[in-house]
């Protein structure tokens, strides 16, 4: 029994001795690894370049279709034919509704047999012209009721066409609002139509820009709807007054819309390009650190131990594709860290690495 547990005793010794042992080595090559330092961070460096930006204005605004009317019959009567769907595309001159005409009809072929009648009762009359039995006021009153018999034709005619209700312009239809066999009165609604290409964008912007807009200036237009498109288009009209509650300018665009993204009543982000550019310093937005306290990068810096980085504030101003203005704080062809800068620190030793594709949130 004494070996027994002597031998135990012994077994154990010899495990945590072990186990010391390796403890030991484990910290001797940490503390080696530590004497050098810790290893350089791989990032990718980018430099402050200096790039000609247009100047521009930003200001927000709503789309409006170039004409939207709401359709109506000139008329009432009873719907009868409908030539037309919801939403779908429409030219000009289509007949999209047809009104129960057939009374209509009947009114202007009696007012025709009229007309004729009276016709050969003229022309009767001035046969006789030259002989005893002719009459001056008889060959008047005869030619009176001939040109208000045809005045009527035409009357009856104009009120027969109104029965069918047409297109006015090339547009997209909205939603139809009556059926078959519905009674209409006179002005009751039947179905919107827009036209949507091209299409406004009605905008403001303060008034101290004024002596700097010109119609024909350019514009980069965004929507939520799609995001990564640019949508350009034109100043057409600067509004000749200023709203004395904002002191502000009404502006209007034309833009392009061939596949009808753009919708009427659409928020949108405006740009209005001015004339000329300017030179302005500007880095890779992803190069930029952004906290609550300001804005800062990491200048890469040559030392006898190779590259070091240390924290730069800095100002921003405007961004534009994917690229970021530089107010303050760094100068033209300055080296600074492009991505991996979250995980730096101020003084670290860093290796430059390849660059990689990272994916850019667009703003502008």
């Amino acid at each position: 029994m004494f070996l027994r547990i002597l031998l135990t005793l012994l077994i154990i010794g010899a495990v945590g001795g072990g186990v010391w042992m390796y403890k030991q080595s484990q910290n001797a090559a940490r503390t080696a690894v530590m004497a050098g330092g810790p290893p350089p961070a791989v990032v990718t460096d980018t430099r402050v370049e200096r790039t000609p930006w247009a100047r521009r204005i930003e200001a927000y605004g709503d789309l409006s279709a170039i004409q939207d009317v709401s359709l109506a019959s000139e008329v009432p009567g009873k719907v009868v034919e409908i030539n037309f769907h919801s939403g779908a595309a429409v030219a000009r001159g289509d007949v999209l509704l047809r009104l129960d005409g057939s009374e209509d009809q009947a009114q202007l072929e009696s007012l025709k047999a009229d007309l004729k009648l009276a016709r050969l009762e003229n022309e009767r009359v001035r046969r006789l012209r030259g002989s005893a039995a002719f009459s001056q006021s008889l060959l008047d009153r005869t030619q009176s009721q001939m040109a208000s018999l045809q005045a009527q034709v035409q009357r009856q005619q104009v009120r027969l066409e109104r029965t069918a209700v047409k297109a006015p312009f090339d547009g997209v239809l909205g939603i139809r609002q009556v059926s078959l066999g519905d009674i209409v009165a006179a002005g009751e609604p039947i179905v919107g139509l827009q036209s949507l290409d091209p299409i406004h964008v009605d905008f403001t912007v303060p008034e101290r820009h004024r002596a700097a807009l010109a119609t024909g200036q350019r514009l980069e237009v965004r929507v939520a709807a799609w995001p990564e498109q640019v949508f350009e288009g034109e100043l057409t009209v600067v509004s000749p007054d200023v709203d004395v509650r904002s002191r502000t300018l009404k502006l209007r665009g034309r833009l392009a819309n061939p596949e009808r993204r753009l919708q009427p009543g659409m928020f949108a982000t405006v740009h209005l390009i001015l004339s000329g550019a300017e030179p302005v310093l500007t880095l890779p937005r992803t190069a930029v650190s952004f906290f609550a306290y300001g804005e800062s990068v990491f200048v890469i810096d040559e030392t006898a131990d190779g590259l070091t980085v240390r924290r730069q504030p800095i100002s921003v101003g405007r961004t534009r594709d994917h690229r970021v203005e530089i107010l303050s704080g760094l100068a033209v062809d300055q080296r600074v860290v492009h991505t991996g800068h979250l995980k730096l620190r101020e003084g670290q030793r860093v290796v430059i690495g390849e660059s990689v594709l990272l994916p850019e949130n667009v703003s502008d």
